[in-house]
């Protein structure tokens, strides 16, 4: 797949855009389809039009079954096949859609998903789509830096919102609400959205025990690039200093694994390669003994035992 030439993610409060919202039957659009869209157009901070539909996915095959979402799905969201049988396609939405979403400024929480989504089915038809974007996930890291989590429901818990998780029409009036608060608080708070953390040494990061030497990261030096979905940096790596492991600041030649976060905002880095991988790359190629992990496989083996 060719790189996406998307529009930009901006750090800002607007009062005139259009909230999106997607449900998927996975993560990757590549391999993944749209199973829901909303999107709620707002002026001034009100609500004026809205967009919803249920679509159908490509059938599916298991034993013989023909289905369009697994039970995974259908508990997630509560959208059963039933419902997809007689939801349109995205091909017959996609005008419709289009033209609602067509110069608008997009609002999302964690909205590259949905971008990327969009993106890509779009473009299937030759549509363009390179909208602008605020991302209330971006927002809140900046707004609430010492949140653990900055998931939607987290925001919600922090704000004190009630609503449905997991239908597009119910999250998108959700991150809306949370837009509202968070750009509240920024301001009455003066939070400087240009504001730049300083960097943290994480060579200096102490264990909170004695560690774990059966763990797989144990005696194993880490280092991370790009921004990481579910923690800050630095929270990730006191996790791999509390089983026994090291975090390094850059790629060296004592690194064992490089963790892969998204360089979805990072303007700096072209192709999704940034002068860490790029140096680790060379370094396994010379004999290192260094993987290339993503975010998840790094969960995964934070929950190893």
């Amino acid at each position: 797949m060719s790189e996406r030439k998307k529009g930009s993610s901006l750090l800002q409060l607007p009062t005139d855009y259009t909230v999106i919202d997607l449900e998927a039957t996975g993560l990757d659009p590549q391999y993944d389809h749209i199973i829901e869209v909303a999107a709620v157009k707002v002026r001034d901070g009100e609500e004026v039009s809205h967009y919803n539909s249920l679509i159908q996915p490509p059938v599916q095959d298991d034993d013989g079954q023909a289905y369009y979402v697994d039970d995974f799905i259908t508990q997630l969201t509560g959208i059963t096949n039933d419902m997809l049988a007689s939801a349109p396609t995205f091909k017959k939405i996609k005008n419709d859609l289009w033209q609602f979403l067509d110069g608008e400024l997009l609002v999302g929480h964690n909205v590259n998903f949905d971008i990327n989504f969009l993106y890509d089915n779009f473009a299937q038809y030759g549509l363009t789509f390179q909208n602008d974007f605020v991302d209330t996930m971006r927002l809140s890291r900046r707004a609430l830096p010492d949140l653990p989590h900055h998931r939607l429901k987290d925001l919600c818990a922090y704000f004190h919102i009630d609503g449905e998780f997991h239908r597009a029409a119910g999250d998108a009036a959700l991150t809306d609400n949370v837009l509202h608060h968070l750009a509240e608080y920024i301001k009455a708070n003066h939070v400087p959205l240009t504001r730049h953390r300083p960097s943290v040494d994480l060579r200096q990061l102490q264990a909170d025990g004695a560690g774990n030497p059966d763990h797989p990261l144990y005696g194993q030096h880490c280092v991370f690039t790009g921004k990481l979905s579910r923690f800050e940096r630095k929270q990730a790596a006191q996790m791999v200093v509390n089983v026994g492991g090291f975090c390094d600041n850059n790629v060296v030649k004592t690194t064992n694994f490089l963790v892969v976060g998204s360089f979805d905002y990072v303007s700096n880095v072209k192709g999704n390669k940034s002068t860490k991988i790029k140096k680790a790359e060379k370094l396994i190629l010379a004999g290192q003994d260094l993987h290339i992990i993503s975010e998840n496989t790094f969960y995964d083996m934070m929950d190893a035992e």
